[in-house]
């Protein structure tokens, strides 16, 4: 007892503790905010406001909804990795290189989209009326409901479940499916016994991540009708005061996200994935044959739908603006442009930063994990949610600082500081502290060490990680429309209200085109980091 006493006196430990601390209260603070809020009900009101609320079938609503598209999301990415990774289909580079792009346009984007090609006079649905026979402007197909969102969110999520498996597929060892082909299995059995198992850790990771997105999202169903809690949590937040009721929502969100992590890792602790045949080779391309050609059209029309129809329907719509109108309109979205990428920069800087700090004191000091855990719940919980916590807990705690733009970074800091984290670790993983043990030995001082030898061997793992942070911040949008100080609008916040004020009209589509474009470019640049084996995170 009295050597853990002497080593929690010592200066350096008290100085690293407490430079983990405010960003414990920052993540800790909004959560104990809505728990206090949220448990301070009685029992008979937690039920009443339960069955106002219809929340049994509110809650299966969005169970069968992220189900639903963590489903379609695997049916797209399993088959596209393994195409892309072990068949010899035709332009499988080209595919392999695309099939991220679509986490670089937003779903609530996505939804915009598909509620012009499947309006009442869209193509899509005039072309079928006339099939039918039916009058012009009957809707034959709607996008609207949980039918239509969880095929638009389906779209946009996939690639999670691409890039993982289509990592796992590379990493295994191709001896393990070819004596199972040895003893006569067919390509299908040896996929179902041998591949998919030693997948299983990549396909719940990947299915984790969409589930969470799915049930978390809330651009998307807002667009598209469909009422679940973080619409519910939003509009409370917005029509009253009362904060009992979204509280006690949003407690009861968290609980389930935390519920869903902690079953992954159950589920993972059960089973053993090691390979234990030595060093893997590349696998030999597995020939196609007849499948051929239904495995090009399947790629085909994944990546149309998720790419072409996307960037091909908002070009087309805000080409319908004159060139004039265009500039005039767009000169006047400058200071919502401006917003975004200030606060996006300024996230992104914050969130690196503190990630260097936790990373590094995580991998030379054996610390931060405690807070490294904290920020994973950070990363769990809704947008929404955040959202209503940080103004509670701003409002109470810290006044003076409420209404500014500052709380919407801290918030951008709480939601995404995980990937900076993952980013930065892995590339500290990748440095042998020999090197600044050596540097310390030759009378350089710590910070001189990091400077100089820590900092620029790690330079490129932090540019892929703040660009990544940079990104998820320009395109948040259920904390930014809570967080944001009045008057104080971004980019995707202008694209939803114009949306939900006005429907996708033609500027809608153009504000849409900007954000893709501006998300597009850094995007792009960090899928080809990764192809060049440097770690961003992902």
């Amino acid at each position: 007892m009295a050597t853990v006493v002497a080593q929690m006196l010592r200066p350096r430990l008290f100085r690293d503790v407490g430079l983990l601390l405010p960003v414990a209260a920052l993540v800790l603070g909004p959560v104990g905010f809505l728990a206090w809020m949220g448990f301070g009900q009685g029992l008979g009101d937690v039920l009443a406001w339960a069955s106002e609320l219809d929340l049994p079938r509110t809650v299966g609503r969005v169970f069968l909804l992220a189900t639903a598209i963590t489903g379609l999301a695997a049916v797209m990415g399993v088959p596209l990795a393994w195409l892309t990774v072990r068949s010899d289909l035709p332009g499988r580079r080209i595919i392999r290189w695309l099939a991220p792009l679509p986490l670089a346009i937003p779903p609530y984007i996505g939804a915009i989209v598909y509620q012009i090609v499947f309006a009442p006079t869209g193509s899509l649905n005039t072309v079928l009326a006339g099939i039918l026979g039916l009058p012009p402007g009957t809707q034959v197909l709607s996008i609207y409901g949980i039918a239509g969102a969880a095929w638009v969110l389906s779209l946009f999520v996939f690639p999670y479940i691409f890039l993982l498996v289509a990592a796992g597929l590379e990493r295994m060892n191709p001896s393990l499916e070819e004596v199972a082909r040895a003893t006569g299995m067919s390509r299908w059995r040896v996929f179902f016994k041998v591949t998919l198992p030693m997948l299983r850790p990549a396909l719940l990771a990947g299915g984790l991540m969409v589930f969470l997105y799915a049930w978390a999202d809330f651009g998307v169903v807002s667009l598209l009708r469909v009422r679940t809690l973080t619409t519910i949590v939003y509009d409370y937040v917005q029509g009253t005061m009362d904060w009992a009721i979204p509280a006690s929502l949003s407690i009861f969100l968290t609980l389930i996200t935390l519920a869903v992590l902690v079953a992954e890792l159950r589920i993972l602790g059960r089973g053993t994935y090691a390979q234990v045949t030595g060093t893997s080779r590349p696998a030999p391309p597995v020939p196609l044959g007849p499948w051929r050609i239904p495995a090009m059209a399947f790629g085909s029309v994944v990546l149309l739908g998720a790419l072409g129809v996307p960037v091909g329907v908002l070009a087309f719509q805000a080409s319908r603006l004159t060139p004039s109108a265009a500039w005039a309109f767009l000169a006047r979205q400058v200071p919502y442009i401006t917003n975004s990428l200030l606060t996006a920069s300024a996230g992104a800087s914050v969130a690196i930063v503190l990630a260097l700090v936790t990373g590094w004191l995580q991998a030379r000091r054996r610390l931060g994990r405690g807070v490294s855990t904290l920020f994973q719940i950070g990363y769990a919980i809704p947008g929404t949610v955040l959202g209503l916590g940080m103004v509670g807990f701003f409002q109470a705690a810290v006044p003076w600082l409420y209404g500014s733009p500052a709380v919407l970074v801290a918030g951008y800091l709480v939601l995404f500081v995980t990937p900076a984290l993952q980013g930065v670790s892995a590339a500290l993983a990748q440095i042998s502290s020999s090197l600044e043990d050596a540097a310390r030995g030759l009378g350089r001082g710590p910070l001189a060490t990091f400077w100089e030898v820590t900092l620029p061997l790690v330079r490129p793992g932090l540019v892929g990680a703040w660009v990544l942070v940079f990104i998820l911040c320009m395109r948040e949008l259920a904390a930014t429309l809570i967080l944001r100080p009045p008057g104080f609008d971004t980019l995707p916040v202008r694209i939803w209200i114009h949306t939900m004020d006005v429907g996708p009209v033609p500027t809608a589509s153009l504000l849409a085109l900007v954000l893709v474009a501006i998300v597009a470019l850094p995007w792009l640049g960090l899928v080809l980091l990764g192809r060049r084996g440097i770690p961003i995170g992902w």
